[in-house]
């Protein structure tokens, strides 16, 4: 039957994008779109008898040029197994399709971009997704997004749990990358220009530069990461990489939002150990300072420090 959007919203009680038809039995996938901060969400439904057996959000993310795809592997769980897995995700304007990779040898199809550039793709229930590649003009790769920088979502029907996907942490520290000479050097590895805090506290020494891949998106751009430190291992480490990020920070009691030269930011932990998290236009910033007792005000003097790039 042709997809039954108008009765599913019926039931849902909200518009619905995508409807994808059952393999077998009676339950439909309805797909639709949420926000600000936008985010997809997912139902299965039955438009015979009106009934929703499950329903799950996706958390929020934000494609852009640079990581091109974000979403979330859904599986659907019955008793102890599997019966239907999902990936649903958003595509930048510069792509136009989706193309998943699978562990196995099974082919599995370039998935079209809809409206918002939504993107679902069904998935056999055994398959391992690796990673899902975005494709531009020319049906060229533009950006891939590894397995770790998806969310992850289990349903049964009543509770969503799973995990989210490793695209944040800009203030998580030191990482998987390599030791450079030189900020000339950075930047040329980079490609863009490195910005450096004004205010660093006295009698702190400079690191070299240290580039880091984002493990989510293996082609996108690299991190530099610099580092100073102090009396007693005391440290300041300041982050960056091109902005927008995929994943929104998640908030939370534990999170403080801050206003950082005109820019949002969230300010994490206490004393010991503090991070301070914001993005501009151009570069998304993260600046952790650990073994100081007053961290908190030294954060946030780091970070108001750096010069904006407006």
């Amino acid at each position: 039957m042709d997809a039954p959007i108008p009765r599913l919203e019926q039931i849902l009680e909200h518009p619905v994008v995508a409807a994808i038809a059952p393999e077998s039995g009676p339950w439909w996938v309805a797909v639709s779109i949420v926000g600000p901060p936008t985010r997809v969400r997912v139902a299965w439904v039955d438009p015979d008898t009106g009934e929703v057996r499950a329903r799950t959000s996706c958390p929020p993310g934000v494609p852009s040029r640079w990581r091109p795809l974000i979403g979330a592997v859904i599986h659907l769980r019955d008793a102890d197994q599997t019966v239907d897995q999902l990936f649903v995700g958003r595509l930048t304007p510069e792509a136009n399709a989706a193309l998943p990779l699978i562990a196995e040898e099974s082919s599995v199809a370039t998935a079209p971009a809809g409206p918002e550039g939504l993107v679902v793709i069904r998935i056999s229930p055994q398959a391992l997704l690796l990673a899902v590649d975005a494709i531009g003009p020319g049906d060229e790769p533009v950006g891939r997004l590894d397995r770790s920088g998806m969310a992850e979502l289990e349903t049964f029907g009543g509770p969503v749990s799973g995990r989210l996907g490793s695209g944040h942490g800009m203030a998580a520290g030191i990482g998987h990358g390599r030791w450079l000479e030189d900020l000339e050097q950075a930047t040329f590895e980079v490609g863009y220009e490195i910005l450096l805090p004004e205010w660093i506290p006295a009698g702190f020494a400079r690191s070299r530069p240290r580039v880091e891949p984002d493990p989510s998106y293996p082609f996108g751009p690299m991190a530099v990461i610099l580092t100073w430190t102090g009396p007693g291992d005391q440290r300041v480490l300041v982050r960056q990489t091109v902005a927008p990020l995929a994943n929104l920070d998640p908030g939370g009691p534990l999170a403080t939002p801050m206003e950082i030269n005109g820019w949002e930011g969230v300010l994490r932990g206490r004393r010991m150990f503090v991070t301070v998290v914001w993005q501009t236009p151009t570069h998304a910033f993260g600046v952790q300072v650990q073994r100081m007792d007053d961290g908190d005000q030294v954060a946030l003097q780091v970070a108001r420090s750096i010069p904006t790039d407006d």
